[in-house]
């Protein structure tokens, strides 16, 4: 669980550090204030649906795992 954790912050941190620095790289270039705020929107959502998507790729491994064991356990019987 350690590592989902770990894997989460990081997935959501580079998200948003890499539509901030793209707005704010875009907002100098064509000196528009509004482009910022909009990335860092963008980057927050992206954020979250990268880290829902992980945690969906975590949990679906996990399910299959304990089924597979279940199927096994009555295959032993």
């Amino acid at each position: 669980m350690l590592a989902l954790i770990s894997q989460l912050g990081i997935c959501m941190l580079t998200c948003i550090f890499l539509c901030v620095f793209l707005g704010d790289f875009l907002a100098r270039t064509f000196q528009q204030e509004l482009i910022f705020p909009l990335m860092l929107v963008i980057g927050i959502l992206a954020g979250m649906r990268s880290c829902y998507r992980l945690i969906q790729v975590f949990y679906g491994e996990k399910e299959s795992d304990h089924h597979e064991r279940d199927k096994m356990d009555k295959g032993n019987q």
